[in-house]
């Protein structure tokens, strides 16, 4: 195997120090696509040398951010790449139809902005029919950058990001919000978005699906076979991986079985498992942090872990890589696990029963990144006699004697005792707060009832006098209403003298309208006339014979953005500026060519048709004086040999 070139001291301090800063490891992605994007930076910083960029790294701690962020690529859209979604939509519905009372678990991996996880949601929704998502269906969309996961669970988007959604999943799954949309509470309530590196993060567990798309293409080989190996590991047998058209990964075919190679669609193979061999070829993981309390001679230390393993509540400790460095025994107790075999493995693999993949994954990321101080999750422990542990699992940083962030504390609290307790509580609860409703209610409508009483007599005595009123002003509106008749039969009398002179005046007009066109259609030369836009309202039988087009394909469209073969662009262009600056035009000894082929001469008078206050729209005359010309020339010929 030939030796690897050497790399660029320059760009890996540059990496180190967005490692450093961001805790973003790029040094085993591919350097070709490094060396751009940071040469992209470096030009928009007018940085003429990497020292220079790294100088500017060490001064200005946004420019670390704004390069990690160039890095991650965010590259997506809704349903990209149809025939790989269709492909999709047929393997969702068969996992339903074979699996129906299943809960659905897909992982949208490296989802940026969170279109493809909302897409994975649609079709899963769709699969399941009506009413549905819900607790059935659960869709995990994890990118290693925080600022497009924040974007994703807002999940509002622009028409143009939404192009190839069809207006029947539009109108389902969206609602228009001003001029965005957004997804409906339904659908982003099936869609858990969290923040997870692919290399060094533990995996979301038990998944059915997963999509993962141009991720793979700037991981050089050996984070290839780390990701494919953490991907075979999340996925329940015989669960799908789908990677993007242009990542054709060799390894995968060890761990994986193509189904459809031409879309990159794998099914986990159920006997296929991550060999000695395999995992010999991975690159090695991050060092462990030594254990939080590994047995002494020290008194202190052998004295706090006694006192741990006094305690009735289980305790599990994880450095900040997730590798289990504390197992109490309690918690040996409780899962039936002795310290010995757990030790220095991944928590999140283990498949511990009621801890949650959301718990290990998204919970336990935001303690470990310090969003949050403490996270809290419930879950349910099945033991030998059949009976059902209920746990609540709370999680918070593991901290140094100096402040800082060692790893994680997992401590498990049994709560099956509180469980009737507070089911009684809350009915309670309930039942107390529907009375008070009640009550209040009807106290409510008493004082609204006396109200209403003593304002229907006011009003009784009120109507009485008011319908006395109301009866002189009944005759007074009588004798209105008569002479308002008789003003009405004289106004009918001189509106039908107007509808009469109104129908001889059409009749005029109808007359001259049809006389003014014939005479326009019969002309020789070519008639145009345009509105104020340079639309074409009249196109006579002569601009058609001349021009070449019909008064069908002309009539309503601007002459400026036809092809008209007798008029050339330019002689368009100086016809439209003299127009619009209200000016006539006349140009004579036209060259076109005519109809039949041949050559021919035109004269050309453009007239705009202007009142005192606005352009009504202008008059072109098109007429050939190829025959008159000829003529002419002929006429010239003859003079000339008479004179010789």
């Amino acid at each position: 195997m030939a030796p690897k070139p050497p790399r660029d001291s320059e760009l890996e301090a540059i990496l180190e120090k967005v490692r450093q800063v961001r805790n973003f490891d790029f040094r085993n992605y591919k350097r070709a696509t490094l060396q751009r994007r940071i040469e992209r930076r470096m030009q928009a910083t007018r940085c003429k040398s990497r020292a220079a960029y790294l100088s500017l790294l060490e001064r200005d701690p946004t420019e670390v951010s704004t390069l990690v962020s160039s890095m991650l690529i965010k590259l997506t859209c809704f349903f990209r790449d149809r025939e790989v979604w269709q492909a999709l939509e047929q393997c969702v519905a068969e996992l339903v139809r074979q699996r129906p009372d299943t809960e659905l678990r897909i992982w949208s991996a490296g989802c940026a902005t969170g279109e493809e996880a909302y897409s994975l949601a649609i079709i899963a929704a769709e699969a399941m029919g009506p009413g549905y998502p819900g607790a059935e269906l659960k869709v995990f969309g994890t990118d290693v950058d925080e600022d497009a996961i924040a974007t994703a669970r807002r999940g509002i988007y622009t028409p143009e990001q939404l192009e190839n959604v069809s207006p029947e999943r539009l109108a389902r799954f969206f609602v228009r919000t001003g001029n965005s949309f957004t997804a409906r509470k339904e659908i982003r309530r099936a869609v858990v978005f969290g923040v997870n590196n692919l290399v060094s993060d533990a995996p979301v567990s038990r998944i059915d699906i997963i999509l993962c798309r141009n991720v793979f293409i700037y991981l050089d080989s050996e984070l290839q076979k780390r990701v494919l190996a953490r991907f075979q590991f999340a996925l329940r047998r015989n669960g799908l991986m789908v990677l993007g058209r242009s990542e054709l990964i060799p390894f995968a075919a060890r761990l994986f079985r193509p189904i459809d190679l031409a879309r990159r669609i794998y099914r986990k193979d159920g006997h296929a498992e991550v060999t000695s061999t395999t995992q010999d070829r991975l690159p090695p993981e991050p060092v462990s942090l030594p254990r939080l309390l590994e047995p002494s001679q020290d008194l202190e230390r052998t004295f706090l872990r006694d006192l741990l393993d006094s305690h009735p509540c289980p305790h599990i400790a994880t450095d900040n890589d997730g590798t289990v460095t504390l197992w109490s025994r309690a918690s040996a107790r409780l899962w039936n696990r002795n310290e010995g075999e757990m030790l220095g493995k991944r928590l999140a693999t283990l498949g511990l029963a009621g801890l949650s993949g959301d718990l290990l994954v998204e919970q336990s990321q935001r303690v470990r990144s310090g969003n949050s101080e403490r996270e809290t999750a419930d879950g349910m422990l099945e033991i030998a006699n059949g009976e059902a542990l209920a746990l609540r699992i709370q999680v918070v940083p593991l901290r140094e004697a100096g402040g800082g962030r060692q790893g994680l504390l997992y401590i498990v609290h049994d709560i099956s005792h509180l469980r009737g307790v507070e089911q009684n509580l809350r009915a309670a609860q309930e039942e107390l707060q529907a009375m008070q409703l009640r009550m209040q209610s009807s106290t409510e409508e008493l004082r609204a009832s006396n109200e209403e009483l003593e304002t229907t007599n006011e009003e009784l005595q009120s109507a009485n006098e008011e319908l006395q009123t109301t009866n002189e002003e009944l005759q007074s509106t009588n004798e209105e209403l008569e002479t308002t008749n008789e003003e009405l039969q004289s106004a009918n009398s001189e509106l039908d003298a107007t509808n009469r002179e109104l129908a001889h005046r059409t009749l005029e007009m109808d007359a001259l309208t049809f006389c003014q066109r014939t005479i326009i259609r019969t002309l020789s030369a070519a008639v145009l006339v345009l509105d104020g836009d340079g639309r074409i309202t009249t196109w006579n039988l002569a601009a058609e014979r001349l021009l070449g087009l019909t008064e069908r394909e002309t009539v309503g469209q601007l002459l400026w953005s036809l092809h008209v073969p007798a008029l050339k662009r330019a002689l368009l262009l100086k016809l439209r500026r003299h127009l619009q600056e209200k000016r006539s035009l006349r140009l004579e000894g036209i060259a076109y060519q005519l109809p039949h082929g041949g050559k021919g001469s035109a004269t050309l008078v453009a007239t705009p048709l202007i009142t005192d206050t606005h352009v009504l729209g202008s008059i072109i005359l098109f007429e050939d004086t190829t025959r008159a010309t000829a003529l002419l020339e002929e006429n010239r010929t003859l003079q000339e040999k008479l004179k010789a």
